[in-house]
């Protein structure tokens, strides 16, 4: 019954916000959002425990019979396993926090039931994502938060740009659903079910058996639900519209880029991992998409000004590790950064959001400074936040991305290269991160006169979930801390997720050989390495940003000015995809638009109409019922037979 409550409570709180009260305070709307978060969360707590106490085996909870077609059978089942459990407690968690939170953060807004509404559907349609036991219920979820997504963004729609954002984000993640979907029906065609449980009992128990076409078969199934995930997760090419998703309230940004949507395409991938396993092509492909994602967004974001920008490129950044951790065959790794990550950039954005409140809504970190003397809770909870993304020994970061990074360097020559790319992102992380609390919290304050007498705390309504993510930030990481290091409890989390990690037997031999084991001096030596850039790069943002611009920046910026302006213009990206594709696109509608449907499709249409219309005149011109109309044409008509006749 538990189970069926954790997606009942965040669907009536939609429901209720979104058509039964309208007319309520905003108080009320944001009490009503909250509590339904809250009480899923509960219920999905329980839920946990209760699976947990009874071993943590996988259950399949049958929903009821929905498509059947043939042979083709999608059941509305769900799965509770150790996967969906934990997912279950991030989405909900965290989610309960950031609905907390927007209740500060929305006060001064009129129209708030349809935020707190949109935020509700937008929790249950991940649940739903990830508790699917198919990929069609799957793709239900994974559609829905791409329509959520879109109503979130644009929630101030009456800005062109915030509508022209929610628009971008729901049309690039179409392009990746196309390959989602094309997956579906590749899993369909080939192995006759798309079930995950029954997918995953026929692949480890026939992988030795498998035939070359199915062998082939699974390769392109793997790219093309990677395409998908790409779209979801925000990875090269498809990258573009997570920063422009900035454009929504502050806990949009925090719950998008955090709990839900953009960790859908890791789920996926972990999900489906022993169909991965089995494409070592695939998994090259994967490793490289997230290691130069990760590398690529972090450099757009050493230049960026816009706080919120900053924090965007970064969870695009961090997700391509993700996805390295995926695509080297680590997918417990992929997975605990997933975690670690919605802790401490929930954390970040939802600061962000308290610093953009104080600051009157400006989120230009040049117009900043000094703000640790006016919001030290903010900066105090900032702090923790940043040394945990940053990989700062003991924090949450460090445990996660090294070991993604360890995992890299053992998968042997082939991806050493993606070691490479992911080092240097860490490096760029420590320093873009370290920028923006300098530039924000320390030297001094660069506002106007009006905006530095206002200046202070948030409510305790906005600043109690983040002393709350400031804690997580900085101890979830000791759930899989390395056994290279004296903890009672070593790779914990790596342990719990080994029932969910399934390698197919006929290429366990091949991946066990990459991940062996290596000496621990070697460990230490990538740690090391790892921990050296960080202090680095954290030491050069201090001196270059610690009282504002020092000249160094200046120095830095006139020296590298080329440099500068292609990262300012995020490498002219947006600015192909215009030239190449929208605008020719765009011009394209424009023709189909102008000239074969206004031109040829209603000319036809119009032309039809207007014969008819001018037939029927001349026909009615006959029936009048006017005698001497008719007597007149008796008369023409007699007179021309006459003629006829005679002449």
């Amino acid at each position: 019954m538990l189970f069926w409550l954790i997606l009942f409570f965040p669907l009536l709180g939609a429901f209720l916000n979104g058509l039964v009260l309208r007319k309520v305070s905003p108080t009320v709307s944001h009490i009503l959002g909250a509590a339904a978060l809250i009480a899923a969360f509960v219920c999905a707590l329980i839920t946990y425990l209760q699976f947990m106490g009874a071993g943590g085996e996988a259950q399949v909870i049958n929903g009821m019979d929905w498509i059947e077609a043939g042979t083709f059978k999608a059941p509305f089942n769900f799965i509770l396993d150790r996967l969906s459990g934990m997912m279950l407690l991030i989405i909900t968690g965290i989610g309960s926090l950031i609905h907390i939170y927007a209740g500060g953060y929305m006060h001064e807004e009129a129209a708030t039931y349809r935020f707190f509404s949109y935020l509700n559907l937008f929790v249950f349609m991940m649940l739903l994502l990830v508790l699917g036991d198919n990929l069609l219920v799957m793709f239900i979820g994974w559609e829905g938060v791409g329509l959520c997504s879109y109503l979130l963004i644009g929630y101030w729609y009456e800005d062109d740009k915030n509508a022209a954002a929610g628009m971008k984000a729901f049309l690039v993640n179409r392009i990746g659903d196309i390959g989602f979907l094309l997956g579906i029906f590749l899993t369909f065609k080939y192995f006759h079910t798309i079930s995950f449980s029954q997918l995953k009992e026929m692949v480890l128990t026939a992988s030795a058996n498998l035939s070359g076409e199915q062998l082939e078969a699974i390769g392109w199934i793997t790219l093309a639900l990677f395409v998908g995930a790409c779209g979801k997760s925000a990875q090269m090419p498809l990258y573009v519209w997570l920063p422009d998703a900035m454009a929504g309230p502050t806990p949009v940004s925090a719950l998008i880029h955090a709990a839900t949507m953009v960790t859908a395409g890791i789920y996926m991938m972990t999900r489906l991992n022993f169909m991965f396993y089995l494409a070592p092509d695939t998994q090259m492909v994967v490793a490289s998409v997230g290691a130069i994602t990760a590398l690529f967004a972090a450099t757009i974001a050493l230049v960026q000004y816009d706080i919120k920008k900053v924090l965007a490129y970064s969870t695009v950044s961090q997700l391509g590790y993700m996805v390295l951790g995926c695509g080297v065959g680590a997918y417990s790794a992929g997975v605990f950064h997933l975690f670690t990550h919605a802790c401490f950039k929930a954390l970040l954005f939802l600061g962000a959001g308290s610093v953009i409140v104080a600051m009157h809504h400006k989120q230009d970190m040049r117009e900043m400074g000094g703000l640790r003397k006016y919001m030290p809770i903010t900066h105090l909870v900032m702090f923790v936040g940043v040394l945990a993304i940053i990989g700062f020994p003991g924090l949450s970061g460090f445990f996660s991305k090294d070991e993604i990074l360890w995992r890299a360097w053992t998968g042997g020559d082939r991806y050493h290269i993606q070691w490479v790319l992911g080092a240097l992102a860490a490096v760029c992380t420590s320093f873009y991160m370290v920028r923006l609390l300098m530039l924000t919290f320390y030297g001094k304050n660069r506002s106007d006169h009006h905006t530095q007498e206002h200046l202070h705390e948030t409510s305790v309504t906005m600043w109690g979930p983040l002393v709350v993510l400031a804690v997580l930030s900085a101890g979830v990481g000791y759930l899989n801390v390395p056994h290279i290091l004296p903890f009672p409890a070593p790779l914990l989390f790596e342990h719990y997720l080994d029932p969910v990690i399934s390698i197919p037997p006929s290429v366990a031999d091949y991946w066990h050989h990459l991940h062996a084991e290596y000496p621990h001096s070697l460990e230490w030596g990538i740690m090391g390495v790892s921990v050296v850039g960080m202090a680095l790069s954290s030491i050069l943002a201090i001196g270059m940003y610690s009282d504002g611009f020092s000249k160094l920046a200046h120095s830095l910026g006139s020296t590298l000015k080329g440099a500068h302006r292609v990262l300012t213009h995020k490498y002219y990206v947006d600015e192909f995809y215009d030239a190449y594709f929208v605008s020719p696109l765009r011009d394209i509608a424009q023709f189909l638009w102008k000239i074969v449907d206004v031109v040829i499709i209603d000319g036809i249409v119009n032309g039809v109409g207007q014969a008819c219309m001018l037939i029927g005149g001349l026909s009615s011109f006959r029936m009048s019922g006017s005698l001497h109309r008719h007597g007149m044409v008796m008369i023409v008509g007699i007179v021309c037979m006459l003629s006829v006749l005679f002449f």
